[in-house]
């Protein structure tokens, strides 16, 4: 019998219905078997690393710095939470399994996870590895003739288990010397710290920026040659410029305004073809982010959908890849799949399959490929809204590839002159291509680069008479605050942040072949919920604008961020990983390198960083304390977002467990009453001794609505006031 273990049940189901011989329902209880194979699944990792404490004592709670840094090597695993009994089924059927194959997902992940149970259950016989992209029956089976002996594929495995002791023995000891030295829980991570970095930087470039004055130059004039008149705008040389992207002193060109005004020249016209090609099918990186820009859709929400598209409805192939491109064989599936996919969409477009998109190129083909829909029957009317919005934009990304590209036809005038050249375009849209199908891509008129309407000049020379020069006059903007899909493209190229010419290049090389990432942080699989974990801990925060949601830092994210040690703040820690996984991954280095070097750069800050450093929140003042006198200040609510009012005597502090508690003053809060939470103006009335009024007040013990006046007792108490007191209401006012 050979075991063949998946890393999660949906795709173990998929395996058991194509080559156990057997019609698998999607309930099926695993294991499975038939044809000489049992299948079976993990459920992600089966395994964890052990707390530091179950290692030794000493390193458990309270925390202390005096036993740091912390570092275990050959760090242990032990079963996650209640996957201990998964564990020993699995170790049953290992008992009588002739041979076993390793059908973890196609990365270093899925590769881990598979060989860390077999570590740790002991298993010393023949493995064999077998790389799932699909979960259609018909590819399922073609893997399963293609499989390569799983100690070819270990170094990876080994890599990812070297990577998760570092981010291990980092995390321990970064975030417990950032706790014990400021007070509260501040975390560390590997990849959480750049990219609270990336939007940290933006939030000060932003409110830092100063606006400065730039000038322009435009010259029109007749041409015989041309049915109105052309406008032509000058493009400074790299001598005007000098390293700036503008011109900010008008005097430059208010020279070549006055020797060209009333002036004759001659110019020479181009005509070249512009074609644009259908954008690349998704990654999940793309689709992240197109998702946020085009619907608001979080990077979590996003991510989660393409998971329950996968397991839930087998809708698309594997949703985690970091590939935009596709395999040959897929082009000759192609017609098969879209028309299903177009079936369940209840779309007709008129595809062109003898088309051979750049999209599939073997070459740029890893361990994954771009996702795509699968060539199944699928309901989407019992999809949620979102879910079909995010399986409809993976099939009209798909459709694209066998759709003809956008063509124009563009007419490029100029003319030199001091310091630069004078230019005028027009485009003419020849043919719109995919853009005539899927319109929301946009098709570009006939107006030139600037948005002025040009008119079409034919290729050759012509001639321009009475000239004349106007300037005009603009000003520099900010770079525009984070969202979650433009944080995430940036994440997937910090590279193009990095000042160190070495650090950079690491980083590109990092992501050498592996079209759409150029020098990222995190993977594909983890930016999402390490941008939900960076909101979670206070450094982020979600600012709705309209129909967006920006990413803006926290005062909190702000301050810590700038206390970080430097060596450990930037992407220059994954760019250091990266060369030491290489050589693990090579086996020219031991599986412990990586914890060593975190080791080794702990030590150089950890008698220093935050020594002497606080992070206190400004807060707003609205009034004196009833009961001690204190100004009472006004905060947000980590956990609702609501406004509530605190004496400033009371201290709170952030246990490691990530509660919170009262270690000194008064006492007094005021956190709202009865469903209605206070205004700053209703809390400083209050505070004054004032009767505020409150409408649309909610009983606890009836459930109905009343409105009534409430008022501060001097024991810092409400006291609401009625006109009529309603049933069932007690008055009891709540602190």
């Amino acid at each position: 019998m050979k075991l063949v273990i998946a890393e999660k049940p949906m795709l173990a189901r998929d395996i058991a219905r194509a080559i156990c011989g057997k019609q698998v329902s999607e309930s099926a209880r695993l294991p499975i078997s038939g044809n000489g194979y049992t299948v079976v699944a993990c459920a992600g990792h089966l395994l964890e690393l052990v707390d530091p404490e179950k290692v030794n004592p000493a390193w458990g709670k309270p925390w202390s710095l005096d036993v740091l840094p912390i570092q275990i090597p050959d760090w242990k695993k032990e079963p996650v939470g209640d996957k201990g009994e998964l564990v020993e089924r699995i170790r049953e059927l290992l008992d009588d399994a002739d041979s076993v194959i390793n059908a973890g997902d196609p990365d270093d992940e899925g590769q881990v996870i598979v060989d860390e149970l077999l570590d740790y259950l002991g298993y010393t016989g023949k493995v064999e590895r077998v790389y799932v992209n699909d979960n259609i029956e018909k590819n399922i089976v073609k893997a399963f003739e293609h499989l390569v002996p799983n100690d070819a594929c270990r170094p990876a495995g080994d890599a990812a288990y070297a990577r998760q002791m570092a981010d291990m023995c980092f995390g321990v000891n970064e975030t417990r010397l950032a706790t014990k030295r400021l007070g509260g829980l501040f975390s560390v991570g590997r990849v959480q710290t750049p990219t609270l970095g990336l939007v940290v930087n933006r939030d000060e470039a932003i409110e830092h920026h100063v606006t400065r004055k730039f000038y322009e130059l435009a010259a029109t004039g007749t041409c015989p040659d041309a049915d109105s008149q052309p406008s032509f705008k000058f493009k400074p040389g790299k001598d005007m410029l000098a390293g700036e992207k503008h011109i900010f002193d008008a005097a430059a060109l208010e020279a070549i305004k006055e020797k060209l005004d009333g002036s004759d020249t001659t110019f020479t016209t181009a005509i070249s073809k512009k074609v644009e090609n259908p954008p690349l099918p998704y990654n999940l990186t793309v689709l992240l982010s197109d998702m946020s820009e085009r619907y608001g859709f979080t990077a979590a929400k996003t991510q989660q959908i393409t998971q329950d598209l996968r397991d839930k409805y087998k809708a698309i192939t594997y949703n985690r890849s970091d590939s935009q491109y596709l395999k040959e064989e897929h082009f000759e599936q192609a017609p098969a799949v879209l028309a299903m996919a177009m079936a369940n969409l209840g779309a007709s477009w008129p595809l062109d399959f003898s088309i051979h998109s750049k999209a599939f190129n073997e070459k740029n083909v890893t361990a994954h490929h771009g996702i795509i829909p699968q060539e199944i029957e699928v309901p989407v009317s019992d999809m949620t809204r979102d879910e079909a919005t995010v399986y409809t934009a993976i099939v009209e990304r798909y459709a694209m590839q066998f759709l003809p590209p956008a063509v124009y036809d563009v007419s490029t005038s100029a003319f030199d002159s001091d310091g630069g050249t004078f230019q005028a375009v027009s485009t003419h849209l020849r043919e719109a291509g995919f853009k005539d199908v899927f319109a929301y891509m946009g098709k570009t008129g006939k107006a030139d680069d600037d948005g002025s309407k040009n008119p079409w000049l034919t290729a050759g020379d012509h001639s321009l008479s009475r000239i004349a020069c106007e300037i005009t006059q603009g000003e520099t903007t900010p770079p525009k605050p984070y969202t979650e899909g433009t944080l995430i493209a940036d994440m997937a190229s910090i590279a193009k942040y990095v000042t160190d010419p070495e650090v950079r290049d690491i980083l590109k090389r990092k992501d050498d072949g592996k079209k759409g990432e150029n020098g990222g942080i995190g993977t594909t699989a983890t930016r999402a919920s390490i941008i939900e974990k960076l909101k979670e801990r206070g450094y982020l925060e979600d600012v709705p604008k309209g129909k967006t949601v920006q990413i803006r830092s926290t005062e909190k994210g702000r301050a810590f961020y700038h206390l970080l040690p430097p060596e450990i703040a930037g992407a220059d820690v994954t760019a250091r990983w990266w060369l030491i996984q290489q050589d693990i991954a090579e086996g020219k280095a031991d599986v412990n390198a990586l914890q060593e070097n975190v080791i080794e750069v702990f030590k150089v800050h950890q008698d220093t960083a935050y020594v002497g450093a606080s992070i206190a929140p400004k807060a707003k003042v609205v009034g004196k304390c009833p009961v001690c006198g204190e100004d009472v200040v006004g905060r947000k609510s980590k956990k609702t977002g609501k406004m509530f009012y605190t004496c400033s005597s009371n201290k709170n502090e952030q246990q490691e467990d990530g509660t919170w508690k009262q270690t000194a003053g008064c006492g007094f809060k005021l956190l709202g009453w009865c469903g209605k939470t206070f205004t700053e103006k209703q809390a400083a009335a209050l505070l004054e001794g004032k009767k505020v009024d409150l409408k649309g007040c909610k009983s606890k013990t009836t459930g109905k609505t009343f409105d009534c006046k409430v008022s501060l007792k001097k024991d810092g108490s409400i006291e609401p006031t009625f006109d009529s007191k309603p049933k069932g209401k007690s008055g009891k006012a709540r602190r």
